[in-house]
């Protein structure tokens, strides 16, 4: 099987009537991936504005022409797509060929009935969205198309599985399943060879051959049990990967192997998942708990274009920030994301849907779900089989029906249906029992003795007792009983209760306050029971506009809990958007037990003896900086995330003081002092003697633009960008986080600026085009290369010098 990219030559266009499209309308070149919405003007206005990033609606065509040589008429050509949103429609030569409502599914579009061999052909593809997703969603072909093409006797073009039943030190069972199709008029019989290699070596670990007859139109499901020795287990800490190759050949008469047919290949893991209540979750007979991050699937600069590089550097910063694990919320990850969890070891929990049949917005998935969700979930399962990083499916993310026994069939349905395609991994609900209690939520108020103010007051104290509630257990009784591991969003009050009332449960915090892992770490790794915690997030996303900003306490109504416009990110990442680190990653990380070096947080000076909002997402406008010009003399109130005993703060060498950090205190030391210009200094003591410190540093006047690129070779490939941060630099070259100047990027050579971004949640300008203001000093440029050869990043902003890098494209 060839499989080539089909990524290339699309135009777009808003979608039209046929006689608009005749006419040729203004369209635009892109390459795909590619998100549509990403360029429409913002506005106030719009309707669920908030929930979008305050993006419109948007119906859209791409069209691409090709061609198909005459000789090629014996040949099978098949169109891959692995997401398009959403309710895409494939025409081929004018005719549909393909309609999948959801945006997030792979599917197959045999394309020779409709083609024009030897001639040019016509490829239209229309996408819709609007009002149908609580995030920002993007629009189009957000994730890669590909063609295979191949002969009449053929794979699959979903692929081989590969999976390992047995798993031993010194021997791997690896099972090899494939389809092979005949198309042609005549039964044939071939060989089937499948070879297992080291990815990292090359090595060939094994080998096994068989003939398989294949009758016409009767696809042939072939399976072989395949040994590898002494295996190189796939595990966080260890993420080894081998490569599957199955191909096939004419048999010969004497049994050996004449031409080939047809190949593909795919990489997977050698590895042992097992899950129960006394050991909790064990990958190769060793527990680990998962430090887990929910993710969006949007990679902000550049929106929903699932780029293979940039959901790579997303899994790869994550990693280096301290999670082992990712959550994809709320619907299945891209293949990019997945091959990069893969590399890093980074463990996942693979979401199916974030609604059933209860819709949570207008034109939701929940139109679309009775007829499709059979096939969205086979879609899901089939695309990311192979992948050893997933090992556990969701059924869904705070389904409204799990607390309604009349849809208990649905659930069974779901988890039924994903443990017979694939049995190898585990199956997860993800409820929230606020949202699921729906109509009885009136009969556990009144046990809870809630009142009105209380949910006004405290949405995290109504959760408590909602999960505390015996009214509640029992209403999500019957939906956790379908799955291998119940999902507690925001409800860790379970985990102390869980013991008791279901001693054979296992649970997981599938999406948790940001400031609960302090109180919620130490109970997760000594109970077995909870495997582990996800938070809500680890990385900003678009969308969900402000919920993660510093709220003062007057303004904590319901109506507040998303922000006005122009807000375009929900402040609500460990990570901002361009994947810069903020304080919340650091504490997370002091309390996982991977960092001793004390970490400063001062929050902005504005918001001392501000009473904030309690905020599940938020921080409390907390920033690693201590450059805070007009604010001399001003109290402010500084943090120091730490697991020692106890720190102590210096202000330009004096001593503010010591205080109690380390579990005891939280990991925070509090301090308070007035902000004068200099240096910050958090000493760390243990037993009395000093274990670390660390300082910040007041930054002086920005004398210069500096370009930093990430990586100064590339390989030319339809993933590949090159990221390039731009920051604001003082004499000595520090950032200086205060000022802002509007910068213009330039990209010179083989090259195009697929995107420019800062983490500032609220920007004034259009997020697409090369000029943008700097926030916190920095801007990111995103480079995407469309040839080989130098490629030059220029900077200018007016006042200073402009400024280049150079990256080089092989």
């Amino acid at each position: 099987m060839i499989t080539s990219s089909f990524n290339h030559g699309w135009a777009v266009r808003p979608l039209g009537s046929t006689f608009f499209a005749l006419q040729g309308g203004p369209s635009t070149a892109v390459t795909l991936p590619h998100d549509a919405l990403l360029s429409s003007p913002r506005d106030a206005n719009v309707a669920d504005g908030a929930n979008s990033g305050f993006f419109p609606s948007l119906d859209i065509e791409y069209e691409k022409t090709f061609e198909i040589a005459e000789s090629a008429v014996d040949q099978r050509h098949v169109l891959e797509f692995e997401g398009v949103y959403r309710d895409a429609r494939v025409y081929l030569n004018g005719s549909l060929a393909a309609h999948r409502p959801y945006g997030y599914s792979r599917f197959f579009v045999p394309a020779d009935r409709f083609l024009r061999y030897g001639a040019v052909n016509t490829i239209r593809v229309e996408a819709t969205s609007g009002q149908d997703s609580r995030w920002y969603s993007g629009a189009g072909l957000i994730r890669p198309v590909t063609l295979h093409r191949s002969g009449l006797l053929h794979l699959a073009p979903e692929g081989p599985r590969f999976s390992t039943p047995q798993v031993a030190d010194d021997l791997a069972v690896v099972q090899v399943e494939a389809r092979i199709d005949n198309e042609s008029p005549i039964r044939r019989t071939v060989r089937v060879r499948m070879e297992i290699v080291e990815e990292a070596t090359g090595r060939t670990v094994a080998t096994a051959t068989a003939p398989v007859t294949v009758f016409p139109g009767e696809p042939a499901e072939v399976a072989r049990r395949v040994f590898v020795r002494d295996p190189k287990l796939w595990s966080p800490d260890s993420p080894a990967l081998y490569r599957g190759h199955v191909t096939l050949f004419d048999n010969n008469d004497d049994g050996s192997a004449g031409s080939e047919l047809d190949q593909a290949s795919d990489t997977f893991g050698i590895r042992r998942i097992d899950l129960d209540p006394v050991y909790g979750l064990r990958i190769n007979g060793t527990t680990v708990k998962l430090r887990g991050a929910c993710v969006h699937h949007d990679n902000g600069p550049i929106g929903a274009a699932t780029i293979g590089a940039a959901d790579e550097r997303r899994v790869r910063l994550l990693r280096e920030a301290g999670f082992n694990a990712i959550r994809s919320a709320h619907n299945p990850a891209s293949t990019a994301l997945l091959r990069a969890c893969d590399k890093y070891g980074v463990l996942v929990m693979d979401e199916a849907f974030d609604t059933w049949t209860s819709r949570k917005v207008l034109f939701d998935y929940a139109q679309d779900f009775a007829d499709w969700w059979e096939r969205d979930i086979e879609s899901m399962v089939r695309k990311d089989f192979n992948r050893p990083s997933v090992i556990l499916y969701s059924v869904g993310n705070e389904i409204a029906e799990t607390g309604n026994p009349l849809d208990a069939g649905t659930g069974r349905d779901l988890a039924g249906t994903l443990k017979r395609l694939d049995p190898t991994r585990f199956t997860l609900c993800a409820g929230q029992v606020l949202v699921a209690a729906g109509d009885d939520a009136a009969t556990v108020m009144a046990e809870q003795n809630i009142g009105v103010n209380d949910v006004l007051a405290s949405m995290d104290d109504v959760l408590v007792k909602f999960w505390q509630s015996p009214v509640a257990a029992r209403m999500m009784e019957e939906a956790y009983a379908q799955v291998d591991v119940a999902g507690y969003n925001y409800g860790d009050a379970r985990y102390v209760l869980d013991p008791d009332e279901f001693p054979d449960r296992i649970s997981v915090g599938s999406e948790t306050s940001r400031r609960s892992i302090a109180e919620n770490w130490a109970t997760i790794v000594d109970s077995p029971q909870v495997i582990g915690d996800f938070c809500w997030t680890g990385w900003d996303y678009l969308g969900e506009v402000g919920v993660g900003r510093a709220r003062r306490a007057s303004q904590a109504g319901a109506a507040e809990f998303l922000a006005p416009f122009p807000y375009l990110t929900a402040m609500a990442g460990d990570l901002d958007i361009t994947g810069v680190r903020r304080p919340a990653s650091y504490f997370r990380e002091t309390v996982f037990g991977l960092r001793d070096t004390p970490y400063i947080a001062v929050q902005e000076p504005s918001l001392f003896d501000i009473e904030l909002a309690a905020n599940s997402f938020g921080w409390r406008g907390l920033e690693g900086r201590w450059t805070w010009p007009g604010d001399e003399g001003h109290p402010v109130a500084i943090e120091v995330y730490s697991s020692a005993d106890e720190v102590e703060l210096l202000v330009n060498g004096r001593s503010v003081g010591k205080a109690a950090a380390g579990a005891a205190a939280g990991y925070i030391a509090a301090f308070a002092t007035a902000y004068e210009p200099g240096t910050v200094t958090a000493v760390a003591y243990h037993n009395g003697v000093e274990s670390g410190r660390s300082e910040l540093s007041t930054a002086g006047p920005v004398e210069a633009l500096s370009l930093t690129p990430e990586r100064d070779h590339l390989d030319l490939t339809d993933e590949s960008l090159a990221f390039v941060r731009l920051a604001l630099v003082d004499r000595d070259g520090r950032v200086n986080p205060s000022q802002a100047e509007t910068v213009t990027i330039t990209v010179e050579g083989p090259a195009v600026l697929q995107g420019l971004g800062s983490s500032d949640p609220k920007p004034h300008e259009a997020i697409t085009g090369p000029t943008r203001t700097t926030h916190a000093g920095e801007l990111l440029a995103v480079v995407r290369p469309t040839g080989t050869g130098s490629v030059v990043i220029k900077a200018a902003a007016v006042g200073f010098p402009e400024t280049s890098v150079v990256v080089n494209v092989d």
